[in-house]
């Protein structure tokens, strides 16, 4: 890998970092924190002051483009990034400019790296409705950032076969950096209080989440088990009332404890305390919950599609996600016997230790330098 060495200034674009922040903010903020404390000199772009650790610089971007904003804020980010992005970053000294996600502008004085987490607006084209809609967004325009780019940078080699399948990039220009997760918080401890057994969804209510099944799957062995399905996780109205009717008609009402949101300080207790946690996604780019749940010493049921089998390795239980009954057999098996549970429970201690924010930093850090013009 060739490039420039010796000091340079990284402008990082994390209009992404809203107040809560969701699994995007989650990996903003790692990556930001690792290249930070690799000594990077950093210039981060943002709507709002973060906790980033280092000396890092903030330059304001407008409170308008937050993604709490919804689609309004998501097409003031888009405007922004090429209106006044190249603006703000021309002649300021900055090397290089890497986009946390696949919003960036489409003409950029400097050299830009790009990472994309997944396409499933593509495989999804009905969600989540934004403005403009997010899958005509990833079929017209994330195809002419990903070419204005010097790298781009995937989360997974799931994600990177997708993009070489629909943008046809050079694979020589596509790297994959795998996330990372905080050990400090994510590690086994106590758990968050005395209750029943319960396996523990967390993520988005969204089609390509598979909940639907997740709930049938339930229902199928909630008749001869006292644990409950626990659900931490919101999306769009509609498809937050799919879910809940499907939850009514399978009268698992007293059953399902579903809160939108777990407080960012109590989750590590929640994964300690389930019996395991369940990821049954018909796609994913990633996988955090899978990640840190095996960090916390959880066991993992996960689906077997997409980037999943990456992150668990042989260290979760494995089922097809379409596979209703197969589901059902896998959450039954991991409440009765603890073997299996405590088996899952060691391997899912060690595949953990394979991801870190400094390794995932290391990586993009090379590229953007590979990126830069030569000294």
């Amino acid at each position: 890998m060739t490039g420039r060495a010796g000091p340079a200034v990284i402008a990082v674009n994390a209009t992404i970092l809203g107040e809560r922040p969701t699994g995007l903010g989650v990996y903003a903020l790692g990556l930001i924190r690792a290249l930070a404390a690799r000594g990077e000199d950093l210039r981060v772009i943002a709507s709002q002051a973060a906790d980033l650790g280092g000396s890092c610089a903030i330059v304001g971007a407008p409170a308008a483009t937050r993604p709490e904003r919804g689609p309004l804020g998501h097409l003031a980010r888009l405007i922004w990034l090429q209106a006044r992005l190249p603006r703000r970053i021309s002649g300021t000294g900055t090397s290089v400019l890497l986009n946390l996600v696949p919003e960036g502008p489409l003409r950029c004085p400097i050299p830009q790296v790009t990472v994309v987490h997944d396409l499933i607006p593509l495989f999804y084209p009905a969600e989540p409705p934004r403005i403009p809609r997010a899958h005509l967004y990833f079929r017209y325009v994330v195809p002419i950032l990903l070419r204005a780019s010097r790298a781009v940078v995937t989360v997974s080699e799931a994600t990177r076969r997708d993009v070489l399948a629909r943008y046809r990039l050079t694979p020589e220009r596509v790297h994959v950096a795998h996330p990372g997760y905080d050990p400090a918080r994510f590690a086994p401890g106590p758990a968050s209080e005395d209750r029943a057994p319960y396996l523990l969804y967390v993520g988005n209510v969204a089609p390509h989440k598979n909940l639907v099944r997740l709930v049938e799957a339930f229902a199928g062995i909630a008749p001869r088990t006292r644990a409950t399905l626990v659900i931490r996780g919101s999306g769009s109205a509609r498809h937050v009332a799919t879910l809940r009717r499907q939850i009514e008609a399978m009268a698992l009402g007293d059953r399902v404890d579903w809160r939108p949101y777990e407080r960012a300080s109590d989750l590590p207790r929640l994964y300690r305390g389930a019996r395991a946690v369940v990821l049954p996604s018909l796609t994913e780019g990633f996988g955090f919950p899978a990640l840190e749940a095996m960090a916390c010493g959880t066991p993992v049921i996960a689906s077997n599609a997409a980037s999943i089998p990456e992150v668990v390795g042989d260290a979760a239980c494995l089922v097809d996600p379409l596979d209703t009954d197969g589901l059902a057999r896998a959450m039954a098996r991991l409440l009765d016997d603890d073997a299996v549970a405590a088996d899952l429970r060691e391997r899912g201690l060690e595949r953990a230790k394979r991801f870190s924010w400094a390794r995932t930093a290391e990586i993009v850090a090379a590229h953007l330098r590979a990126a830069m013009p030569a000294a």
